[in-house]
């Protein structure tokens, strides 16, 4: 741990709330070390026009920020006033974060040890439920001349310090304060006592926003490692940077595996938030190739990738993402775009026929060469048919997972379970299900595999 002499309290202003997308707009710090106190704060240009919400709170304004430095030009400064200290914030997730990222812009690498004084108060004064600074403020008597402002914030911070050194044993505030600085810097919102009792076991884990909304949803080994590993501020990405400040909630499920995780992530994720199973639940398309139409493609519901009229190629969740991804591999390719059924009437050149000194589209001239050509280019496209005779089953140690037509229907543990996911789960198709299906299926070992059957007859191995 840094010198308990040696600190600097660190309060931030922004114009949002995304690190990656917003700008600092105020700094204020307060050292403390054997010296003493002292203080240093800057207005901070953010080079963008900020909208009226933005200084709602803290009124700082275009008006204010239009003659201040940018963050480039006192970077290096903050930097020299920050090394060396312990770096003690108020939902220090935030503060770091957005300093993080400004210092990344500037070609800084920085990397503080952090304390989170919201961690802190809950640590020292569990007894209270809330521990917002202004919670913090009145119920421990300290002076804040302007809220909302970043130095005077700093200063509340470094008079609750004192308190703290105050109140608790020298002994007993280290023995907290390096139990905080081995394990993750959790946002203030979040309760602490979701990551002790996350599971060891491998799962499926949401982390939810305001109103539920999810914000991330993943896959572990070990839950408890995974999430704990990723609040720590030494190796947090990125983009966990621009969003973990805003968790307010975690949602997990355990598997007995690797394939029950990554099957179960995005259906979890769908009934864990009301939100994303409102999204979720557009249509998807693909190609069906049809030899005998005249367009050869046309699209339908990849429900069924073998149909009575031919093979489905892609999926695509629009029908304009999906005649995009058509009109350019006819363009690389040169093909027809009359059998393919793309404009044709000059706004989009037919290039395989014109190849061809064709002054337009050549429908029915030299059809079997263009449909071969054209069969050649959607191959790697091709969603290949299901394998098996009907549903089967994945072993999984206690877990059977329930599949068909390369979608995941649900887990069961017993052949009951079994039988009520096929007749009542809803049989959406996910590419992302898709295709990890169609690259681990052919690994597995055939006693992994179990051939399902309707309601009263026996399972069997395939």
């Amino acid at each position: 741990m840094k010198s308990p002499f040696r600190v600097a309290f660190v309060d931030l202003e922004t114009s949002g709330l995304s690190p990656g997308r917003d700008r600092v707009t105020e700094i204020g710090v307060v050292t403390l070390d054997e010296a003493g106190i002292n203080q240093w704060t800057t207005l901070v240009n953010p080079g963008v026009h900020l909208s009226e919400h933005s200084h709602f709170f803290n009124g700082i304004g275009n008006d204010l920020l239009k003659d201040a430095p940018r963050f480039k030009d006192i970077a290096v400064d903050l930097f020299e006033r920050l090394s060396g200290r312990l770096f003690i914030a108020h939902n220090a997730r935030f503060d770091c974060g957005f300093l993080k990222a400004e210092f990344q812009r500037a070609g800084i690498y920085f990397q503080p040890q952090v304390l989170c004084s919201v961690m802190l108060s809950r640590k020292l004064y569990a007894q209270f439920a809330r521990h917002d600074l202004d919670s913090l403020i009145e119920r421990h008597a300290l002076t804040v001349a302007t809220r909302h402002r970043a130095l005077p914030d700093a200063h509340a911070l470094c008079q609750f310090w004192e308190v703290l050194r105050a109140e608790h044993p020298p002994e007993h505030l280290s023995t907290v304060i390096e139990a905080l600085l081995e394990g993750p810097v959790l946002p203030a919102h979040l309760d602490p006592s979701l990551i002790d009792r996350l599971p060891e076991k491998p799962g499926v884990y949401v982390f939810h926003g305001e109103g539920g909304r999810i914000l991330h949803a993943g896959k572990a080994g070990n839950l408890k490692l995974h999430v704990t590993n990723y609040f720590r501020i030494d190796r947090t990405s990125a983009k966990a940077l621009a969003t973990s400040h805003l968790i307010k909630n975690i949602t997990w499920r355990v598997t007995h595996g690797s394939i029950g995780a990554r099957l179960q992530l995005r259906a979890f994720a769908n009934v864990s938030s009301p939100i994303c199973r409102k999204s979720d639940g557009k249509p998807l398309y693909s190609w069906r190739l049809n030899p005998a139409a005249s367009p050869c493609l046309e699209l339908a519901s990849p429900a069924h990738p073998r149909g009575e009229n031919g093979d489905s190629y892609g999926v695509f969740d629009s029908e304009r993402k999906a005649r995009n991804v058509l009109l350019r591999l006819a363009t690389r390719r040169n093909l027809c775009h009359g059998l393919l059924g793309i404009g044709n009437g000059g706004e989009t050149p037919c290039t395989g026929c014109a190849d061809e000194g064709a002054s337009r589209c050549i429908l029915r001239k030299d059809r079997l060469v263009h449909f071969t050509r054209i069969a050649a280019a959607l191959r790697p496209l091709r969603i290949d048919d299901w394998p098996y005779a009907g549903p089967i089953g994945v072993r999984e140690r206690s877990d059977l997972h329930v599949l068909d037509e390369w979608r995941y229907l649900g887990t069961a543990q017993n052949e009951e379970e079994v039988h009520h996911i096929l007749e009542t789960r809803p049989r959406e198709f996910d590419e992302d299900t898709f295709r990890f299906l169609a690259k681990t299926l052919p690994r597995l070992p055939q006693r992994r595999l179990v051939r399902l059957a309707r309601r009263g007859e026996a399972l069997a191995d395939i």
